[in-house]
């Protein structure tokens, strides 16, 4: 597992034993779908080894908070960081849907790759609509594997969907902010 694209490109990345981190060729292809990540802020739920994280911030992001509940997971995305500078990042050792809760600002895109058996995606996507986290103009990028299905919550629509072998990319914004033919799609 590795950066790679950007500044920090070919950078190898810890996980914890319990993480499942997004497969290399999956996380290449997200960021070949969602193009320049420049100036943008993310967020990284359930971040593990904080691989799309990191791999956003080498591509040029402004920001990226890092939301994990295992403090083994925090560690590692620290020691991912080792060599960077931390006042590109920020820190959140708790439950995802309790800090979607909390939070009062927006982020560009927020990835989401949870531990599949481990959470109830009517849970979190009701969080995710109702949070401040998800602006209108942000994106949602969802990963799951090909067994799970959901239905969205009203506030929230899918615009995209792609399958790697069991794994399924979910792009989904907010229900009421439509978008343009020549608005880049995701």
């Amino acid at each position: 597992m590795r950066i790679i694209s950007g500044r920090w490109r070919g950078q190898p990345l810890k996980a914890p034993a319990q993480i499942r981190p997004t497969a290399d060729r999956v996380k290449e292809a997200i960021f070949s779908i969602l193009g320049d990540a420049e100036d943008l802020e993310v967020l990284d739920l359930y971040a593990g080894s904080g691989a799309l994280g990191l791999e956003a911030l080498s591509r040029g992001a402004r920001r990226a908070h890092f939301v994990d509940l295992s403090r083994r997971a925090v560690s590692a995305i620290k020691i991912n960081l080792r060599d960077h500078d931390f006042s590109l990042v920020a820190f959140s050792q708790q439950d995802a849907i309790e800090f979607l809760r909390k939070v009062k600002r927006p982020y560009d895109w927020i990835f989401c790759d949870p531990p599949y058996n481990q959470v109830s995606y009517v849970r979190l996507l009701q969080a995710v609509g109702k949070s401040a986290a998800l602006a209108e103009d942000s994106l949602l990028i969802l990963e799951t594997d090909r067994f799970h299905t959901f239905e969205l919550p009203p506030a929230l629509q899918a615009i995209d969907q792609r399958k790697f072998g069991d794994t399924v990319i979910h792009f989904i914004k907010r229900a009421e902010a439509g978008f343009r033919d020549d608005e880049r799609r995701a």
